[in-house]
């Protein structure tokens, strides 16, 4: 970023000033340090030999000492200038470091959450300026479609709560006293997305976390959504939920592959590969985001025909 280049560009200049100034003191030091010494050897030979020694060649000598003295330390401050100029960028790249993470990470953050924030408000407007176009709408259906934006709105409202709380925290987010199931949670997601004929789900009867219900739900909602945009319609899409005694793990599998190439790049900020459906690439690194802020994991793997999904969450 050239916010940062420049940044790390000044601050080295500041850093090799500081040093040149140390430099050229010590110096300064070093050469009245030495010139007092040449001074007091010269007097003390002169009260020794008195007049026998000759002043021209004496003066002579003192200036070819002092000249030497000069250049080397002429040379020294080269040296130092060179080595410290790029030692000084070094440090200033070190020093900048974090804080260009953190700007990289709060720009990440705030793509991602205006992606997820995109989607529900997209459908209140389009469900106002529907039922708005026709003034003799039915009053059952103006009711069921403020029902339907009351309902986006509250989860527009846990969104903004999580997303929030996620910022504040440092991307770590705090458990919850009220423990909740997963399988249902899941199942609900299914339901509101009118996908029952088209997911396959396998788990247990009881599958109880506490981990930030809101963070979890928005979790499985992207990889269920990414799972049923990016599958042939009316494809099969298998939710697999496999608890253990620390961690619950699970699958969602999809039909079609994943590249090779493009696998390493999926929870890249943007990245669609040869998609073509609509999207803007936010959504899996949001996913792996509150993933690793739930504590879990994320992980995607492909075999020929079919991609897999894998979350691993901690049960307490």
């Amino acid at each position: 970023m050239k916010i940062f280049t420049s940044a790390t560009i000044k601050l080295a200049g500041w850093y090799l000033l500081i040093l040149m100034i140390v430099s050229l003191l010590f110096s300064s030091i070093i050469f009245q340090v030495a010139r007092s010494e040449v001074d007091a050897q010269i007097h003390k030979i002169i009260i020794q030999r008195g007049n026998d020694f000759p002043s021209i060649d004496l003066s002579e000598r003192m200036d070819i000492s002092t000249r030497n003295l000069l250049i080397s330390l002429g040379y020294i401050n080269l040296i130092v200038l060179l080595a410290g100029g790029a030692c000084s960028y070094l440090l200033a790249r070190i020093t900048l470091r974090p804080i260009e993470a953190a700007h990289k990470a709060q720009s990440r953050f705030v793509s991602n959450a205006s992606h997820q924030l995109r989607t529900p408000l997209a459908i209140m407007k389009a469900e106002t300026e529907l039922a708005l176009k026709n003034p003799k709408t039915p009053r059952a259906e103006l009711t069921e479609t403020l029902e339907s934006n009351l309902e986006e709105i509250n989860k527009l409202t846990e969104l903004t709560a999580m997303l929030l709380e996620l910022s504040r925290t440092e991307n770590r987010l705090a458990l919850e006293d009220k423990s909740f199931d997963l399988a249902e949670l899941i199942s609900n997601l299914i339901r509101e997305r009118k996908a029952e004929t088209r997911t396959e789900m396998n788990c247990p009867e009881h599958t109880n976390i506490s981990l930030h219900q809101a963070a979890t739900r928005e979790l499985c909602a992207i990889l269920l959504d990414n799972a049923l945009k990016h599958s042939p319609k009316n494809s099969p899409v298998k939710i697999q939920v496999l608890p253990s005694k620390q961690n619950i793990t699970v699958h969602f599998t999809n039909d079609g592959a994943i590249s090779q190439q493009n696998l390493p790049h999926v929870f890249e900020q943007f990245f669609r590969g040869n998609q073509q459906t609509k999207g803007y690439g936010l959504g899996l690194p949001l996913a792996e985001q509150l993933a690793k802020a739930l504590g879990g994991q994320i992980s995607v793997s492909t075999a020929k025909t079919s991609t897999i999904f894998t979350i691993s969450l901690p049960i307490i």
